[in-house]
């Protein structure tokens, strides 16, 4: 289906952002698509650039196992262009990497501690669904 029929049908678009399958997998499980939402994956900085290019996700959710440097790199990257400006960027990350003041720094709005509650992220994701389709 053409992007563009994606975006007319309201469709609420994530990009999962991590080199740990277990990570995404678990993602994907928790979050399985539906008439609700597509969701794409990459697994490095290049290819979370080219993706987020041609998919135009609302929503990106970075694993920042997969290099803290690297993942806080993306958000910077992605925050910088006007494209990604009211995209929500969400941070999966360890104890010591998951202070929220730090991480708004480099363009997350968000921050779930791994192990994260999938019931908490399930819930903000279909918030952010909401919102969406009330904006339409």
């Amino acid at each position: 289906m053409p992007l563009g029929e994606l975006e007319e049908e309201g469709w609420h678009k994530i990009l999962l952002i991590g080199t740990e399958k277990i990570f995404t997998d678990r993602i994907k499980e928790l979050l399985p698509e539906d008439e609700d939402f597509k969701y794409e994956v990459a697994n490095s900085g290049f290819e979370a650039g080219i993706q987020a290019e041609s998919f135009h996700p609302d929503t990106i959710v970075i694993d920042l196992a997969m290099g803290r440097s690297e993942g806080l790199q993306i958000a910077q990257n992605l925050r910088r262009n006007i494209a990604y400006e009211s995209t929500v960027i969400i941070a999966m990350a360890s104890e010591d990497e998951a202070s929220p003041e730090a991480l708004s720094q480099f363009g997350f709005n968000e921050a779930f501690k791994k192990p994260f509650d999938t019931a908490l992220l399930s819930e903000r994701i279909q918030t952010l669904i909401d919102e969406k389709r009330d904006n339409n």
